[in-house]
């Protein structure tokens, strides 16, 4: 019987080893695609991008307070450094600082593509300025690369859409499918330029074929047994919640001080909540991104790892949870982002408040997220309450059997070499957010390079990368009337 035990484990063995081999060795590697030569910059590219980042459009929390001499005088800017846009384009000025542009195709049966960004930026901490290589708001070029505040986010993308689009002006080209440029004005606020933009759209009956916004770059280097370039293309969004925790408890002299305070019970609470996170789970797109890239590794283990999911989920999870980025990819985060209390050294205070932000995973809720915290805390001397006017519920999908991924798979093989590209949750939110209400194919990609100093010290822009986005939307606007 027991020989009988062991036969049987024996061969349970050897078909688990061979089903684990088969798994890995049947994996192809991504096909390989040579990218066309890049066109050269245009003369005038560098100097308008350079002249776009000293534009200091910082985006006000309280938009009441936009400070108009900036965001008029990037009007200004426009208007010069874009003259047959503005001569063939219609434009329509929206909430006064936001863009729409109509590029008019030949065929109007087909639905719209819509190029969007924002030229809004993040402020600069003064006492940061002097952390700076160069002047946040200089714009300078040297080391061929250009430095400053928006030079990545994102007005990389604005002045490569508007460079594109009036090089193709230029050589007397008119789409077949109309091109719909839309240009945000506080996206880094409250995103009410592009809710006001969808509004008017929606107002028009307009529904768009394909959104592109920021999101998504090229990785190269942070998988190492990858040598390959990773285009992440941002087909969804995690939602975004805030919650206020608080506790109201009576304070009083210091130095007569209660067994237990305001503050102890809401320090107690937050340090619950970090301890015990919320689950993980793989989302299709992330097992999408690991079958995409798998068969490109060249270590064994790790192949194997990434295509036998059903036994090796739980390792595989664990290292993508060794990074921050890799750990938000598979769960809801939550963190603490402000705490407030007291008034004075010598005085106990009645209340303690914290702000939690959380970042939600497709597939679950802010109900779900609150009913979360609750459990954790387990202490209902705790109120929780959303606060804030921007919670949303994640994102649909766009998925990559749509015609606006393989659209952009095709504009990708043709901006780089060997790139693999991959579908990825946007772990931030956009203005992209709003236009799902008016387009089933929304993508969050910027084909620049691990790009640097995103809302923090010298943020800066490779020309090389300038180069390649200014190519890859004249791909996007001379291949939109193809189908897919």
């Amino acid at each position: 019987m027991l020989k009988k035990f062991f036969y049987v484990l024996g061969l349970a063995v050897l078909l688990v080893l061979a089903s684990l081999i088969y798994n890995t060795v049947r994996v192809q590697e991504w096909p390989v695609h040579k990218a066309a030569a890049l066109d050269p910059l245009p003369d005038s590219a560098i100097a308008h991008m350079s002249s776009a980042i000293q534009i200091a459009t910082v985006s006000p929390e309280d938009t009441t307070r936009i400070d108009s001499l900036h965001f008029n005088r990037f009007r200004i800017f426009l208007e010069s450094a874009y003259p047959l846009l503005h001569q063939k384009l219609a434009r329509t000025i929206i909430k006064d600082y936001s863009y729409i542009f109509e590029w008019k195709g030949t065929d109007t049966s087909l639905l719209p593509i819509i190029l969007m960004g924002h030229y809004d930026v993040v402020p600069v901490e003064p006492s940061a300025v002097k952390l700076w290589t160069v002047s946040p708001f200089g714009g300078e070029v040297k080391d061929s690369i250009i430095w400053g505040r928006g030079s990545v986010d994102d007005k990389a993308a604005v002045i490569s859409i508007l460079e594109s689009t009036e090089n193709l002006l230029q050589k007397g080209f008119t789409p077949k499918r109309t091109i719909l440029l839309c240009f945000g004005h506080n996206e880094e606020s409250t995103g009410t330029g592009a809710i006001a933009i969808v509004d008017h759209l929606q107002k028009k009956h307009i529904r768009a074929d394909m959104v592109i916004d920021e999101g998504g770059e090229i990785n190269t280097g942070k998988m190492k047994d990858v040598q390959r370039p990773i285009a992440m293309i941002g087909v969804a969004e995690k939602g975004y919640v805030t919650f206020e925790l608080a506790v109201q408890k009576p304070g009083g002299h210091s130095s007569k001080p209660d067994k237990e305070t305001a503050i102890d019970i809401l320090s107690r609470a937050l340090y619950k909540l970090r301890t015990v996170q919320m689950p993980v789970k793989l989302t299709e797109p992330v097992k999408e991104y690991f079958q995409r890239v798998s068969g490109s590794s060249n270590n064994f283990f790790n192949k194997m790892a990434l295509n036998n999911l059903w036994l090796f989920k739980s390792i595989v999870q664990n290292r993508l949870g060794a990074t921050p980025e890799g750990d938000a990819m598979q769960r809801t985060t939550i963190v603490p982002t402000i705490i407030e209390s007291g008034i004075r050294e010598n005085v106990i205070p009645t209340n303690a408040k914290a702000i939690v932000n959380c970042r939600i995973l497709t597939g679950e809720t802010t109900s779900g997220v609150q009913e979360f915290i609750k459990n954790a805390i387990n202490d209902n001397r705790v109120t929780i309450t959303i606060k804030g006017d921007f919670n949303t519920e994640p994102s649909p999908l766009t998925t990559t059997s749509s015609p606006a991924f393989k659209r952009m798979e095709e504009a990708v093989y043709q901006t780089l070499d060997d790139v693999i590209p991959v579908p990825y949750v946007m772990l931030g939110a956009s203005d992209s957010r709003n236009y799902r209400a008016i387009s089933n194919g929304v993508i969050n990609f910027t084909p620049l390079i691990n790009s640097k100093g995103f809302h923090g010290i010298d943020e800066r822009l490779p020309v090389k990368d300038f180069q390649r986005s200014i190519n890859f939307f004249t791909s996007i606007i001379k291949e939109s009337g193809k189908p897919f």
